[in-house]
């Protein structure tokens, strides 16, 4: 039952729901992430949780937000220690990894993804698509990488290489060795010649496995 609450108790009770409601989408997807569970977890009536969310949909989107900007700090850090091209790879290749842990979170293709987005306005669809491409923007500039084709077409390669995380371990062959196939092959043609590139940032030379 949930107590009197005052309104300083509300920041961190909204980021006690964030945090249960992010590690429930993790294991279990949208749909099967219901409020009676959050709120349980966090203390608090359902009553309350729509005091604080007009739906479900904007808690979720919330959650959205925290965790894009999670993965921007990590790969921002990645690109501090090691940037230009390897970098680039190296970062990829992390973010592959979150894409293989948590597919309901990152696979966008799949139904549980779509019902949430349906929940949506189309300004908040757009909104969460801008905010990837500056991100894809950002990631270019810190790189001090130039693409060779547009920006919209690079993007949408590199986002088609991650939802290949999606694919059973065992189909066809080892994903994580297509996967750096079809990145090398991609960052050759988007990027350029890769002798060229590593002339241009000297102090990288760190491979990824």
């Amino acid at each position: 039952m949930s107590k009197n609450f005052t309104e300083e108790d509300i920041p961190l009770l909204k980021q006690k729901l964030r945090e249960c409601c992010a590690k429930s989408w993790k294991t279990k997807g949208y749909k099967l992430t219901n409020v009676d569970s959050l709120t349980n977890e966090v203390g608090i009536s359902t009553e309350f949780f729509y005091r604080l969310y007009k739906t479900k949909e904007e808690l979720f989107l919330e959650v959205l937000s925290m965790i894009q900007n999670q993965l921007k700090e990590q790969w921002h850090s990645m690109l501090q220690t090691n940037s230009g091209i390897e970098g680039f790879k190296k970062a990829m290749n992390w973010l592959f990894e979150e894409y293989v842990k948590h597919p309901t979170l990152y696979n966008f293709n799949n139904l549980d993804y779509y019902l949430f987005l349906k929940k949506l306005p189309k300004e908040k669809i757009e909104s969460l698509r801008e905010n990837d491409i500056n991100f894809f923007d950002e990631v270019l500039e810190r790189s001090n990488l130039e693409v060779k084709i547009s920006k919209e077409k690079a993007y949408g390669i590199f986002s088609t290489l991650l939802y290949t995380a999606a694919m059973k371990k065992d189909l066809v062959y080892n994903k994580y060795e297509i996967f750096n196939f079809l990145l090398d092959s991609s960052i050759f043609l988007i990027f350029g010649n890769l002798s060229s590139l590593a002339n241009k940032n000297p102090t990288n030379d760190h491979c990824v496995n």
